[in-house]
């Protein structure tokens, strides 16, 4: 299913519409589109909940609750926030004409979905994986007032195919040119702070090149004739990216 059509039904069908964003790249995350077509419609609820919020530092933190005032900050991870969202949620409900409060969650794949429902309705058994594109339709479960929407991970049309890999929307195994979305990595990580690369990986230079290299090098990725594997680094570089394993704090 597109990406539209997985939106279209979520808004059809749901009361209130999570739409949950990877608090490391808001930016890039955080659909503008998704946001217009649900506060156009009146009787629907947008509430913005930011994920893997372990993995931003305090400063990141502040401009989060700063720029977005009535957005919830969780770590489906370390199971923080999710106690507010539900609390919130349950309100809702209680205020709610109806016998239960429809929930739908929106988000690019392997950003947290399941996870967070698993947390926001215990026993749910929502499936969890690492790797995306685990919810293949869309499916109801129930807490108490809460009915809650799992639909499947969807990524926008016209997203690059770069930014995809950054937000863990496919697996790093299946993108096609995984030299250029690790470059994109060391070189949001660089902007961010060039410590949390020789952190991670004890690794320096003067750009997102000589840092790839310095990193295959530290890591003895090497080929015969000692020339750098380029192909295995890169992987390396997204998958712990995509994991959470490289934290901006």
């Amino acid at each position: 299913m597109g990406f539209w059509p997985v939106v279209l039904n979520v808004l059809k069908n749901s009361d209130v519409v999570l739409l949950l964003v990877d608090a490391r790249m808001p930016e890039i995350t955080r659909n503008s589109e998704i946001i217009t077509k649900i506060e156009s419609q009146r009787k629907k609820r947008l509430v913005i909940v930011f994920n893997k919020c372990d993995l931003i530092g305090k400063k990141d933190l502040d401009a989060l609750k700063k720029e977005y005032p009535n957005a919830h900050l969780v770590s489906s991870k370390k199971k923080t926030g999710v106690k507010n969202l539900k609390a919130t949620l349950e309100n809702m409900a209680d205020n709610w004409n109806n016998p239960s409060l429809r929930i739908g969650i929106v988000g690019y794949p392997n950003i947290g979905k399941s996870t967070l429902i698993n947390l926001l309705a215990p026993g749910a058994k929502a499936k969890v994986s690492a790797v995306s594109g685990t919810t293949k339709k869309t499916q109801w479960v129930r807490s108490g007032k809460l009915r809650i929407m799992d639909s499947p991970g969807v990524i926008p049309f016209g997203d690059r195919k770069v930014q995809i890999g950054m937000t863990a929307a496919k697996d790093p195994h299946k993108i096609k040119n995984p030299q250029r979305v690790a470059l994109r990595i060391i070189e949001f990580l660089d902007k961010k702070s060039p410590g949390i690369i020789k952190r991670q990986y004890g690794a320096t230079g003067k750009d997102e090149y000589e840092i790839f290299d310095d990193i295959a090098k530290k890591k003895g990725f090497l080929v015969k004739g000692g020339e750098l594997d380029e192909h295995r680094t890169a992987i390396k570089i997204i998958d712990d990216w995509q994991k959470g394993k490289i934290k901006l704090n």
